[in-house]
């Protein structure tokens, strides 16, 4: 029986005559509902109360019950480093926060889309959360590009804090978003597996696979050739010497098992990349509450300061492995040659603000606001 129906029953006992006699004001409901004296009003307050409970409760049941399936898709292999220590606690996570009620299911190698592919598989709701690498789409994240720049921070968690604390200038590139936390990978140095790099002339004729527009420009102005290639192609490239190296973090000789290729690195310490976990915006939107209280506990800043770390570690971890395996020399640069790499790649961020300019963004006030967040975080 409906609450409506059951209110009209009430209704309709409260209607009839008594069976038994009247004394006083007051009914006595000799055979009736209870057998005691009631005045009709305190009755049907009663059964309101009893039937708004009733609502009350089948509501609360209905939401309890209620779940929610999520897809969450990246382009890196299911053994690799952020999918078993980022994306997966992030997930089970949300579970917990949950009751159970939020299930995310991931989706990785590419199965919903490639690095190029996953900001248009989120956005238009192929996948309903995407690890994105904003650099590997040129100009569509032109704002975020600032942190492509050199020599800005020193590690993953300064970077990470930083992108937190200039937030508001780089959020017009994710207003197609629902932005779940922000990160980067340690600084990137040289790989080689031709020759040693101990100075700036001996990067001169290098071929150098890059990730980013800012990378490439960089590269050019080493006087080395910088060549685009999508990450599942390296490992072969390096290997026919298609390419000489490449820029990345040192983990990528564990990511990507380089360690019979690569012979030498170069710490450069040169840049960092921006990462993002986005989901789509109206999707979040639908959600209900207690989904979006725990997607919101179980991301933001302390997951994305928890993933730099992640990587941080990872990368120490493959340094001690190259040090204790000895096939790989990892060279360490004077003083003095990196300062003439600093100075010959300087020119990039008046590059910058110049192309910002083109996009009529102001972006010397972007790169101010970074670079003083990045003065005090390491003061």
């Amino acid at each position: 029986m409906t609450p409506f129906y059951f209110y009209c029953f009430v209704e309709e006992i409260l209607a009839t005559k008594s069976c038994g006699p009247h004394r006083g004001g007051g009914k006595v409901v000799g055979g009736g509902l209870f057998g005691l004296k009631m005045n009709r009003s305190i009755i049907k307050a009663f059964f309101i109360v009893l039937v708004l409970s009733a609502v009350l409760f089948m509501g609360h049941k209905t939401s309890y019950a209620q779940t929610v399936d999520l897809k969450m898709a990246h382009f890196m292999p299911p053994n690799h480093i952020q999918h078993l220590k980022s994306f997966v606690p992030f997930a089970e996570k949300v579970e917990e926060l949950s009751q159970g009620r939020v299930k995310i299911k991931i989706y990785p190698a590419k199965a919903l889309g490639g690095p190029k592919q996953l900001p248009d598989a989120v956005k238009m709701g192929i996948t309903d959360i995407a690890f994105i690498v904003p650099s590997y789409t040129s100009g569509r994240f032109p704002r975020s590009s600032v942190f492509d720049l050199p020599y800005l921070f020193d590690n993953a968690r300064q970077a990470t804090r930083g992108i937190y604390e200039v937030y508001d200038y780089i959020a017009e590139d994710y207003k197609d978003y629902q932005v779940l936390w922000l990160y980067t990978a340690p600084p990137s140095q040289l790989l080689s597996v031709t020759s040693p790099v101990t100075s700036q002339t001996d990067i001169k004729g290098m071929k150098i696979r890059t990730g980013s527009t800012t990378m490439t420009r960089a590269i050019s102005q080493l006087e080395a050739n910088p060549v685009g290639m999508p990450v599942p192609k390296l490992r072969m490239s390096l290997e026919k010497k298609v390419i000489d190296g490449m820029l990345t973090p040192f983990c990528a000789v564990e990511d990507f098992k380089l360690f019979g290729q690569v012979r030498y690195i170069t710490r450069l310490d040169l840049n960092v990349m921006l990462m993002a976990v986005v989901m789509n915006k109206e999707k979040f939107v639908a959600l209900p509450d207690f989904a979006k209280e725990a997607i919101r506990q179980a991301a933001g800043m302390e997951r994305g300061l928890q993933a730099a770390r992640i990587y941080e570690e990872h990368d120490a971890n493959t340094i001690e492995k190259m040090t204790e395996q000895g096939k790989i020399r990892i060279i360490e640069l004077s003083a003095g040659e990196k300062e003439r790499i600093m100075e010959r790649l300087i020119v990039l961020e008046s590059d910058w603000v110049a192309d910002m300019a083109k996009r009529e963004i102001d972006g010397k006030e972007i790169l101010d606001a970074v670079q003083h967040a990045a003065d005090r975080i390491k003061e």
